[in-house]
């Protein structure tokens, strides 16, 4: 039913309209005025257009451009005076008189007429809604391209377009989330904007086959497909969120899928207040704005794995993997840059050269997984115990390097009168503070590990004005530290360089007479002092040249050790020794053997299992070999020492403490060893009887031993006097020049076949 006004002057007319137009609701001009109701149709007179017209007119405006049609009931005579207005104001006239018919299908005409220019008028205002809306997205796509364009990380990536979004929209909420691969499949929110943020706490979603995962966020993941919900209230996929969307004002949504790389997968999630908002066109600059945020975010992470794929490869060139800190081919482009700076800024600098103290040792019987973890330790306190502007770096194996550069300007040049003093004051108290801090122990579990350092020092320009000579300076002054006895620092001077000639042809001799087994054992008695008996011979290596000369170990021991050949060597030693006992021992069936374990010796895995071979080939006991330990290589471990010596003593192996009085031995740690003798040093031999002091030492470790039921060796015993001394303070054995030099297998066998020099003293096994 339509809506009709109909208005003529003379009522006579209007009954009959009425009447023809029964089934249309009729309205009628209110105080002579066009109804304030709309109408489908006007049905007027000439009278009454030519009196409503404006009102007309006005009203058409209103509504345009929807149509609203006008017929006009006119006599014959009217009709030249409406012409000129026909399809503009007027659509339709009639002229009286008309059939019923004729009218109602000139009515019906003109209704249509109406449907059809307001069903224009609603695909012109939803065309111009949509362009509107389409406009909006295409500007959104170029800011967003923008955003993801200038995107530092992903966080702020995702951020900036939603924000974007929310700003240059009528949006009420946006967010981005990721398929997370746990047990319950859910999405997490990565980043949001809007006003709805309690939504956002609140809100539960899921890409699994459930109902949380049946909404356009779940569906876009699963299916990689833009899923738009018209209206919340309607649309039965969100029903699990309805009473929420409702709760904060959200009619309409839209998911697109995002793909941030392989089987990482999101979503972009975006609200509307009204229903029906997305349009086709804007879901498609929606999905082109989501691409290009994917893109983004795999750019990014391209970028972050270049970026990590360049310092991987510039850490692989210039920092060692192992401690972190800088290796020597950024030492060497660090001491180049020295060169290079030092006219324009007159920069100077000290090269401390560190080598550690026993590393070896560590890392050859504990395995290469202490040793590095030892390693990383000794880097970082290195680090703590340098400058903050000092330069710390990792040579190799156990060397380490710092490099403390100084300009004219610090106040350690600026101040004082001898630059280069300075420089060398500041080098020795790092040195000093160095070498402090390396023989606290290290903890690795239960493990407690003792290292120590050597330090050499290098100045720059003063050694030198080639800062690549540096290294080499301080390794020679590093070695010539060790020589002092380990735990030292020094500086290089130019005579180091001719002994470092030495010492490499030295090594370079070593490793040719180790190839060449030049190694010979050397023995000297061990002599009961209560009946001048030989008790034992010691084995003592000796390296025998081409030439017949021999040289003592005084001259290469250290030498063997810094090389690693001590291990070799002392094999070497040890099978000589023993295949010349066996033989001896025909003669002589209580003779015993002592040998010397060097540090590096003591750590080997494997060093009882060949010692019990040894003794299986020459078919001798483990009674007749006493082991001499050094006090100073028990105190690099302590806890594994006492580990290695109970393991050989029970095997029936006995114990000696070589050169006792010069480290640390604590009584207590004495009293729990499985040691049966102690060998005092000849340097407490050296001062009896003048000195008094000496003397009260000799007495005081031979009454210790004897309350800890331990027997005692006075080693280089040379004059009777002494030999009166120590038989007075009841000293049982002796060695020294008094009795006998070393001397080879041969003479030895003579000596021992001398009358008076058999042996005969058993050996009494610690209880």
């Amino acid at each position: 039913m339509a809506r009709l006004f109909v208005s003529f002057s003379q009522p006579g007319n209007e009954r009959v309209f009425r009447e023809a137009l029964s089934q249309h609701q009729i309205l009628e001009t209110q105080q002579g005025q066009l109804p304030d109701t709309l109408f489908d149709l006007a049905i007027l007179d000439l009278a009454s257009f030519l009196r409503l017209r404006e009102s007309l007119r006005e009203r058409r405006q209103t509504l345009s451009p929807a149509l609203m049609p006008v017929m006009v009931l006119l006599q014959q005579a009217q009709t030249t005076r409406v012409r000129e207005l026909l399809g503009s104001e007027i659509h339709d006239i009639t002229v009286k008189p008309s059939s019923r018919v004729e009218l109602s299908a000139r009515i019906d005409n003109l209704l249509k007429l109406h449907d059809l220019s307001r069903q224009q008028q609603v695909q012109l205002d939803f065309a111009e809604r949509s362009r509107v809306r389409t406009d909006r997205a295409y500007r959104v796509l170029a800011a967003g391209n923008e955003v993801v364009l200038r995107g530092e990380d992903e966080t702020q990536l995702f951020r900036s377009v939603l924000d974007t979004l929310i700003r240059l929209s009528d949006y009420a909420l946006v967010w981005i989330g990721r398929a997370k691969n746990d047990d319950n499949r859910s999405v997490e929110v990565l980043a949001w904007s809007g006003d709805a943020q309690e939504y956002i706490h609140n809100l539960q979603v899921r890409w699994q086959e459930d109902r949380f995962s049946q909404g356009p966020a779940g569906r876009a993941i699963k299916t990689g497909m833009p899923f738009v919900c018209e209206d919340v209230e309607t649309d039965a996929m969100v029903r699990p969120w309805r009473s929420l969307a409702r709760e904060h004002g959200i009619r309409s949504s839209v998911a697109i899928p995002l793909a941030f790389g392989e089987n990482d997968l999101g979503v972009l999630a975006i609200y509307s207040a009204r229903p029906h908002t997305f349009t086709d066109d804007e879901v498609s600059l929606l999905e082109r704005l989501a691409a290009n945020v994917s893109f983004g975010v795999e750019t990014l992470r391209m970028r972050d794995h270049l970026q990590e794929q360049r310092t991987l490869a510039w850490n692989s060139a210039y920092r060692d993997t192992l401690t972190g800190l800088p290796n020597r081919q950024w030492v060497m482009e660090e001491l180049e840059q020295l060169d290079a700076e030092f006219n324009r800024h007159r920069r100077v600098a000290a090269v401390l050269f560190v080598d550690l103290d026993g590393f070896k040792r560590i890392n050859d019987s504990l395995g290469h997984e202490v040793g590095d973890q030892l390693l990383h330790d000794v880097a970082k306190r290195l680090t703590q115990v340098a400058r903050a502007e000092d330069f710390v770096a990792r040579l190799g194996g156990d060397e380490f390097l710092i490099l403390m550069r100084f300009d004219e300007s610090d106040d350690i040049i600026s101040q004082a009168a001898d630059p280069t003093a300075a420089i060398a004051e500041a080098a020795a108290h790092l040195a000093e503070r160095l070498t402090r801090s390396m023989k606290q122990p290290f903890h690795h579990g239960a493990l407690e590990h003792h290292l120590g350092a050597s330090v050499g020092i290098s100045l720059y320009p003063a050694d030198t004005t080639r800062a690549s000579d540096l290294i080499n300076f301080a390794d020679i002054a590093m070695y010539e530290a060790k020589s002092a006895g380990r735990g030292h620092f020094r500086f290089y001077y130019t005579e180091l360089s001719v002994r470092n000639r030495h010492k490499l042809t030295l090594k370079n001799n070593l490793h040719r007479a180790v190839d060449a087994n030049a190694f010979d054992a050397w023995y000297q008695p061990i002599i009961d002092i209560r009946t001048g008996k030989v008790v034992y011979v010691e084995a003592l290596m000796r390296l025998i040249h081409p030439d017949g000369t021999v040289t003592t170990p005084g001259h290469f021991l250290q030498t063997l050790e810094e090389t690693g050949l001590i291990s070799r060597s002392g094999q070497m030693m040890l099978e000589q020794a023993c295949s010349t006992l066996a033989s001896w021992r025909t003669l002589f069936p209580e003779l015993r053997l002592s040998l010397n374990l060097s540090v590096n010796q003591l750590w080997q895995a494997d060093l009882i299992d060949q010692l019990e071979q040894m003794l299986a080939q020459h078919h001798l006991p483990a009674s007749a070999l006493m082991l001499e330990v050094t006090e100073g290589s028990m105190m690099t471990d302590i806890v594994k020492t006492e580990q290695f010596l109970e393991a050989l003593h029970g095997r029936g192996f006995e114990i000696a403490i070589d050169d006792f009085g010069t480290g640390y031995s604590s009584l207590s740690r004495l009293r729990s060893l499985p040691v049966n003798k102690l060998k005092v040093d000849k340097s407490f031999m050296d001062g009896i009887p003048r000195d008094r002091k000496s003397m009260e030492m000799v007495r005081a470790i031979l009454q210790m031993a004897t309350s800890l039921d331990l027997e005692v060796v006075a080693e280089g015993i040379e004059t009777e006097d002494q030999l009166q001394v120590l038989a007075e303070a009841d000293c049982h054995f002796g060695q020294g020049f008094l009795f006998a030099r070393p001397m080879s297998s041969e003479d030895l066998l003579t000596y021992l076949s001398l009358p008076g020099k058999e042996q005969t003293t058993p050996y009494r096994p610690m209880a």
